[in-house]
């Protein structure tokens, strides 16, 4: 019995770890944005708004493929279950 979405956990860590880069990322820039002085010329006010949004906005993308990530590996290992189930009988 074999289910017509095939789920390869390859892409799915991939995916996850491209998720991490992307919130270092994010956290990196709102970093430069909260604690120095680099764009100040370009943004003299709301550099504060704007770095807590990007740490915000990098929190929430992560959280969302932590989740994401953590669903298809138990859907993955359901499978697999299912698959070898199957296959003993």
């Amino acid at each position: 019995m074999s289910s017509k979405i095939k789920l390869k956990h390859t892409w799915n860590m991939i995916r996850y770890n491209l998720s991490f880069m992307l919130f270092s990322f994010y956290l990196t820039v709102a970093i430069l944005f909260l604690f120095t002085d680099m764009w100040i010329d370009l943004i003299p006010r709301g550099r504060g708004i704007i770095g807590l949004v990007l740490l915000l906005f990098g929190l929430f993308r992560f959280y969302v493929s932590y989740r994401r990530y953590k669903s298809k590996k138990s859907r993955i290992e359901a499978i697999r279950h299912l698959d070898k189930n199957v296959q003993s009988k």
